[in-house]
């Protein structure tokens, strides 16, 4: 164990690379609320991007109310669908003959320039290029509009259908999420932090899925079709269940994969009491980090992780001996162990490091 500990990096020698957020350490394994993706959920992770942060949660609003916010968005794509249809028919009678006439062809648009007045001219010409004018804007601004419909929103529902409880996947605006600093942005950056969490309010994810696209978040229509697949395999025995995706965040790590910290629990009393602890588990790193002892700390918590992972849980004889090491490891750096672990709260404080 004190081999392993000795070859980390320090902090200060320890590279930051951008990119969505990790919370770990370089190599003490996830640091609270995150831990590791459950193997279960692997399959559904596998497919996203990696530098991107997510939110899933279930949408329990009525199949009713989930058709009358598609019904509006299909409209307009269809009224933009056939606009650029029609625009497309008359323009392959259109755009051919103006071809010729700028090749210098005869052509069936060619003007009497003797006999045209200035004013016919001139009408012409504008008529012609508000025409082409118009068809650009329609190609490159509504183009993408009804073919992104088709490939996003259109699948998601012909595959997922209207159903009572529907998971919900979304994606990270790069805008934002690219500027994260991994192994920081989680303790550190509040205002991130805080937008994230704000995004997986009770109150925000009580509005149906379709409304909960803005300037911060886009819907992940594969995600979401590839999340009811593996639910859907539930009846041949290697599914996913629905409760799987509750309310979470998932980000990536090099050294630790997919880590998911599951938000929606936060609010039950057993998740409160987590969070608490949790709270107290980082305010000691600080405290650390301010004694310019922040490797102790992760070292403590990769002795912590080690133990508890071992066959047979963090039993009392191996609780025993985390704290021995964790007493020498402390007294090795010339900091109080005593002080710290009662302010911790003892053994019960560590179980959220489990």
């Amino acid at each position: 164990m004190a081999k392993k500990a000795s070859r980390r990096k320090t902090p200060g020698s320890t590279p930051t690379s951008s990119g969505s957020s990790t919370p770990s350490s370089a190599s003490s394994g996830p640091i609270p609320p995150f831990i590791k993706v459950p193997s279960i959920l692997q399959p559904f992770v596998k497919p996203l991007a990696t530098d991107e942060v997510y939110l899933i949660h279930i949408d329990t609003t009525s199949p009713d109310l989930k058709w009358q916010t598609f019904l509006v968005p299909l409209v307009v794509n269809i009224l933009v669908a056939l606009a650029i249809a029609l625009r497309a028919y008359f323009g392959f009678f259109t755009y051919p003959a103006l071809i010729q006439k700028v090749l210098g062809f005869d052509s069936p648009v060619d003007v009497d320039e003797i006999s045209a007045s200035w004013t016919d001219k001139a009408q012409l010409t504008l008529r012609r290029t508000g025409m082409v004018f118009i068809d650009y804007v329609l190609v490159m601004q509504f183009l993408a509009w009804p073919i992104n419909f088709v490939l996003g929103p259109m699948r998601w529902r012909r595959a997922v259908g209207f159903q009572d409880r529907e998971v919900i996947v979304r994606c990270s605006n790069r805008s934002w999420s690219k500027k994260l600093e991994r192994n920081k942005w989680i303790r550190e950056n509040e205002a991130m932090r805080d937008k994230i969490v704000a995004a997986v309010t009770p109150e925000r994810i009580g509005k149906t899925g379709y409304l909960l696209v803005d300037e911060d978040w886009n819907l992940d229509y594969p995600a979401m079709v590839c999340a009811h697949g593996l639910i859907d395999r539930i009846k041949k025995g290697d599914g996913v269940q629905l409760d799987e995706f509750r309310t979470a965040v998932l980000v990536h790590t090099d050294n630790d994969g997919w880590l998911i910290w599951r938000v929606g629990d936060e609010n039950s009393p057993a998740g409160q009491q987590r969070s608490a602890q949790r709270d107290q588990i980082l305010a000691f790193k600080d405290k650390l980090t301010a004694m310019g002892k922040e490797d102790l700390f992760f070292r403590w918590v990769e002795l912590v992780q080690w133990e508890s992972s071992q066959p047979g849980g963090f039993t009392p004889e191996r609780q025993k001996s985390a704290m021995v090491q964790a007493q020498k490891m402390f007294n090795d750096e010339n900091v109080d162990f005593s002080s710290f672990w009662d302010d911790l709260g003892g053994m019960q404080g560590i179980q959220e490091l489990d």
